[in-house]
C-alpha cells in the first residue's frame, strides 16, 4: 500500500462552506479528496449489517463512489476486508488517490457529518489532523431553509446541525486541541488566501498562491433576506447564542 502523509478531516455543519474549502485545496498538488463518505457518520458498529445497509444502499453514497471512479463490486471487496471505519477509510483512498491523482502525497476527507464520529477518528486515526469551518448560523438556517442541497423545514431541527457539531467540535477542541484548526467562513471567503496559508500550514504543506490564483469568491448571506422572519431570527440566535458568542457572530 501506498504511504501517505497524514490525513485531515474538513469537519463541521452542513451549509458551511465545506465543500468551498475542498475545492480549494483540490487544487493543491500535494492532495487528494473525493466525494463525502459518511465512513463515520452512523452510530452503528463498523461490520454490522446496519452499517453495511447504510453504505451500500444509500444512493447518494453510490453516486459519490460512481463519481470518484469506484464501482460498486470494488466498494465491496473494500468492505469485505476492512476490519475498522478507519482501515475502510485507508483502504478507499489508496484507490480513489491512485486512480484520481497518484502524485498526491497526502488525502483528506470533506463529509460534514463525519463530526458525529470525531472522537472515534481522533481515537482510531491518532495521526489526523481535523479542520473545522464555522459559518454565522442565521445564514445556515436560512440555507437549509431554503433547501438548495439540503431542506429542513422546521426551525429547531435547523438550529441543531448548527449547534450539535459545535457541540461536538468544542469537545475535540478540549481533548486535542492541537490536533484542530479552526476557520470561519467569513474569513475564508474575504481573505482566501490568508485562510488558506492557515490550513495548509497547520497540516504542513507548502503554500503557493499561484495554485489557487483566479479563484473568485463570494461571501454569501441571507441576513436581509425574508427567509427568516424577526420571530425565527429571535429564535435562532437563542438556540446558537453560546456559539455565536465564541466565534464572534454576536
Amino acid at each position: 500500500m501506498t504511504s501517505f502523509n497524514p490525513p485531515f478531516f474538513i469537519l463541521g455543519c452542513v451549509r458551511s462552506g465545506t465543500t468551498l474549502l475542498r475545492n480549494l485545496l483540490r487544487q493543491h498538488p500535494h492532495l487528494a479528496c473525493p466525494e463525502e463518505t459518511h465512513f463515520f457518520r452512523w452510530a452503528e458498529p463498523f461490520g454490522g449489517s446496519a452499517f453495511g445497509r447504510m453504505q451500500r444502499n444509500n444512493e447518494v453514497l453510490q453516486r459519490h463512489r460512481q463519481i470518484d471512479g469506484i464501482s460498486e463490486e470494488e466498494f465491496e471487496q473494500i468492505l469485505e476486508h476492512a476490519h475498522s471505519r478507519a482501515d475502510l477509510c485507508e483502504r478507499y483512498m489508496q484507490i480513489y488517490v491512485a486512480r484520481n491523482k497518484p502524485a498526491a502525497s497526502r488525502w483528506f476527507d470533506k463529509t460534514p457529518q463525519n463530526v458525529y464520529g470525531a472522537a472515534l477518528i481522533a481515537s482510531s486515526m491518532p495521526s489526523v489532523r481535523f479542520v473545522h469551518i464555522v459559518r454565522n448560523p442565521v445564514n445556515v438556517v436560512a440555507s437549509l431553509r431554503i433547501g438548495a442541497v439540503i431542506k429542513v423545514k422546521r426551525l429547531m431541527g435547523a438550529c441543531n446541525y448548527w449547534t450539535e457539531a459545535i457541540e461536538i467540535i468544542s469537545l475535540l477542541r478540549q481533548a486535542c486541541p492541537e490536533r484542530l484548526l479552526e476557520l470561519r467562513y467569513e474569513d475564508l471567503t474575504t481573505q482566501p488566501e490568508a485562510a488558506l496559508k492557515r490550513v495548509l500550514d497547520f497540516v504542513g504543506e507548502p503554500f503557493d498562491p499561484a495554485w489557487f490564483a483566479g479563484t473568485a469568491l463570494k461571501l454569501s448571506s441571507h441576513q436581509d433576506s425574508d427567509v427568516l422572519n424577526d420571530a425565527e431570527l429571535l429564535r435562532v440566535r437563542n438556540r446558537c447564542s453560546a456559539g455565536m458568542r465564541h466565534y464572534g457572530y454576536l
